[in-house]
């Protein structure tokens, strides 16, 4: 007589997600919630800045910074770093994952990229702040000086590459090191561009916000190869029928 499989057997599915794709899920929700709150705050920071309403740390801290005039050199150097250096580390950073086969992750990095770019000149144009020490009338596409532009494209740009790192194989403590460095660079080209008088501080605020919720965004729509790998299902061995006895 042959022995039927049990119940349980009948009902077992044919594969079962491994254990950690229900992490990675949270973990793209997370994500995307952190760019939903950064867009608010930008959006709400914008809306005071266009009714012209006084940010009590704007001008003192302008003031303290641009009266570092002994670090000019390196305020330049940072500032000038984040403009087309910029542009050509994000080409690299296209460029890089389609070689590498990872086409939906660069055409993602791409859009993101452009719609920094394009959404920052919008706003200043919708905002129309001057900046501190007025507009060269000369200089196309700088006119206004809200958002900060060069920190906006700092912290998208350097936080995909910390992404696509912390995704990679590497020591944990070597990827946790290089997100500090990206995340100081950030901050000290923001320094330096109100140190230079480009930007107030609340310009390289709404700089932060948006780029932090640009990166956002490329984190939440996309996997790395460990979690691709994890959320693929795991087939189960077939059921063995016990030969008649």
């Amino acid at each position: 007589m042959t022995n039927r499989p049990s119940a349980r057997d009948d009902r077992a599915p044919q594969g079962r997600p491994d254990s950690r794709a229900s992490s990675t899920d949270r973990g793209r929700v997370t994500w995307l919630l952190l760019a939903a709150v950064s867009y608010l705050l930008f959006i709400g920071l914008s809306v005071v800045v266009a009714q012209h309403v006084v940010v009590p740390f704007d001008q003192p801290w302008l003031d303290t910074a641009h009266g570092w005039t002994g670090l000019t050199p390196v305020w330049r150097l940072l500032s000038d770093s984040a403009n087309y250096p910029l542009i050509a580390i994000g080409v690299g950073i296209v460029l890089w994952l389609l070689l590498h086969g990872e086409r939906r992750e660069a055409i993602l990095v791409a859009l993101v990229l452009a719609a920094a770019t394009a959404g920052s000149e919008a706003v200043k144009q919708l905002v129309g702040r001057d900046r501190p020490l007025g507009t060269d009338p000369t200089i196309p596409g700088v006119v206004y000086s809200y958002p900060s532009g060069h920190t906006l494209e700092a912290a998208t740009i350097y936080g995909i590459i910390a992404i696509l790192i912390w995704r990679g194989r590497w020591p944990t403590w070597m990827k946790a090191a290089i997100a500090v460095v990206f995340a100081v660079l950030v901050v000290l080209v923001g320094v330096a561009r109100v140190a230079m008088a480009e930007h107030y501080p609340t310009d390289v605020l709404a700089g932060l916000l948006a780029g932090i919720g640009d990166l956002a965004v490329f984190a939440g729509l996309t996997r790395g190869p460990r979690e691709r790998e994890t959320a693929r299902p795991v087939p189960l061995r077939p059921h063995r029928e016990e030969s008649p006895g």
